[in-house]
This record gives C-alpha cells, sequence and structure tokens, in this order.
C-alpha cells in the first residue's frame, strides 16, 4: 500500500499575499464569509466551529465540546439599525445545552462591555418558561466578542470575565461568561510553536493576506478551516454579496480616514477652541477667588493682559 505524501508547505513569509495579488481566501470578518467557514448546520463548517469553541474556551469549559446546533433566537432585543449594522453574531448550542453567541464587532461602538452583558442577559431570559413547573434551571451562556478595535487599556488580546465572589474569586454561578478578542492586537507573524488560540487569532485577523497555508499553520483543522474560506467555493451570488459588503467596509473605513484628512484643520481648530474655552473659564474662576496672577498664567497658559480682560 503506497503511503500518501504530506504536501511540503513554505514558511510564512513566502506565503504573503504581495502587492497586486489577491488572496484565494475571504476576509472572515465579513458576515457571509464568517458564517460559511462555521455554519453549524453543514459538516465541514461544523467542524470547523467545535474546533474554534473547544479552543477559544478550553479555559472556561468543563468538558470539550463534541457538537454543536444553530439555536432559534425567540425575539432579537440586541440594539438599533446602528447596531445591525455595525456587528453580526452567530446563534448555536452546543451538545451539554450550552448557549453560545458569537459576535463579531466590525466598527467601534460605545459600551463594549455592556452590550456583551445584554446579549448574556437576553440568552439567559429567552430560556424562561410559562407555569410554575420551572425551576429556574439556566444553562451556561458564552459571549465571544470579536473586536476589530481596541477595546482595552492593555496589551492582553483575550480578556476572559465571569461572575465571582469577591472575597475568594471563586465562580459564584456559571451562568455568565465572556470571552473578548481585541483582533487590533493581533501581530502580523505566526511561529511553529505558537499555541491553538494566536494561530485562530492570526487566521481571523489576516487570512486573506495569505496566498497559501504557511508551514506554521500545517494542522489538519486550519487546513479545513482554509478550504472552507476558499472564495473559489462561493456561489456566484454569494461573491457578488461578499464583494458588496466587503467594499462597503473598506469605503467606510476610507471614508473616516479621508474625513479627517480632508478636515483635519478644522477639527484642531474645534478642539482648540473647546480647550481655549475651558481655560478662559479656569483663568474667571481663580482670578475672582483672588489666586496670585503668576499661578493662574501658569495654570492656564493665558498672558496677565488676556486674563484680565475676561
Amino acid at each position: 500500500m503506497e503511503k500518501q505524501t504530506k504536501t511540503k508547505r513554505k514558511p510564512f513569509k513566502d506565503c504573503i499575499v504581495k502587492p497586486g495579488e489577491k488572496s484565494p481566501y475571504a476576509n472572515l470578518l465579513v458576515d457571509l464569509a464568517f458564517k460559511k467557514a462555521f455554519n453549524p448546520d453543514k459538516p465541514v463548517s461544523r467542524q470547523n466551529l467545535v474546533n474554534l469553541l473547544n479552543d477559544l474556551l478550553e479555559p472556561q469549559l468543563k468538558r470539550p465540546i463534541v457538537n454543536v446546533k444553530t439555536r432559534n433566537v425567540a425575539h432579537n432585543l440586541s440594539g438599533s439599525k446602528e447596531s445591525r449594522t455595525a456587528i453580526f453574531d452567530l446563534h448555536c448550542e452546543d451538545d451539554m445545552g450550552n448557549l453560545i453567541e458569537i459576535e463579531v464587532q466590525i466598527r467601534k461602538l460605545k459600551n463594549f462591555r455592556k452590550r456583551l452583558a445584554f446579549y448574556a442577559s437576553e440568552m439567559v431570559v429567552n430560556q424562561s418558561e410559562t407555569g410554575a413547573g420551572w425551576k429556574f434551571n439556566v444553562k451556561p451562556t458564552y459571549v465571544i466578542a470579536f473586536a476589530r478595535h481596541k477595546v482595552f487599556d492593555d496589551e492582553r488580546i483575550i480578556h476572559r470575565a465571569t461572575v465571582c465572589d469577591l472575597e475568594t474569586g471563586e465562580q459564584f454561578v456559571d451562568t455568565y461568561n465572556f470571552t473578548a478578542i481585541e483582533l487590533s492586537k493581533v501581530p502580523f507573524f505566526i511561529e511553529l510553536g505558537s499555541s491553538s488560540i494566536r494561530k485562530w487569532l492570526f487566521f481571523f485577523r489576516f487570512l486573506d493576506k495569505l496566498k497559501e497555508l504557511p508551514a506554521e499553520l500545517d494542522e489538519k483543522k486550519f487546513k479545513n478551516l482554509t478550504e472552507s474560506s476558499k472564495v473559489s467555493n462561493f456561489t456566484k451570488e454569494e461573491y457578488e454579496a461578499y464583494q458588496k459588503v466587503y467594499h462597503k467596509e473598506w469605503d467606510h473605513n476610507a471614508m473616516v480616514d479621508g474625513i479627517f484628512e480632508e478636515f483635519a484643520d478644522e477639527i484642531n481648530a474645534k478642539v482648540n477652541e473647546s480647550v481655549s474655552e475651558r481655560e478662559r473659564e479656569m483663568a474667571k474662576g481663580l482670578r475672582d477667588d483672588n489666586v496670585p496672577m503668576e499661578i493662574i498664567v501658569r495654570r492656564t497658559g493665558l498672558s496677565e493682559e488676556e486674563i484680565r480682560k475676561l
């Protein structure tokens, strides 16, 4: 019996798309591409999702997930029109009955952590049953959030949280479990010895910057994921929809950058005007309180003449 020869893969540096080249892989941060790669209702993409969840939630799970299925959402209270255009999500349930919500936040929005609390609370409330027989047997909920923008003021890429006893630090109730991931902090390199989580995060941020799977990522689960993420697997309708959303996000980001570049002088002038107004109000208050003039000048940066005219 002939042995199958394993494909010899190139190192990472030789697998990066060069200027003018196109990657065969889709951007996983586009709704259609994400849900095609991690669709719970199809065998290959379902296994992709199981692999992702087990690696990502390993510190939080009591045992590995064996299977997942689509979770029907009874109703969705999760926000405004702005939210719906800036966030997409995947609802699923594992073989233990745990409810899982994966959110990808593609634009910077306010109240990031409170949104996650809202989504988890919604999953808990939707488990309620009518009648006196229900004993509040609430299944654990897991909210996983991928953010394209910086959220926390530290260097950690992943933040995990649950409800804890303030004195002992032990988990108080397993109902709420959060995993927040800041993709903007993921560096553009990967090594053979990198952890599975580190490899997943690289995929989410940079898959569409590769032209083939590098040796550093040569594992069955990542090979299956890249196959599921090939643009060539899209139908004509899917590809057109993907391109439309992809360019819409590209145009949005370019527009935001362009606005700040074009109107930089006006924006800076408004900022300076606001700062100057605060300084004048502070100077007037200090003057009226008979604070020595040299102290007012030092604190506000205004001249003695400007202060006397206030």
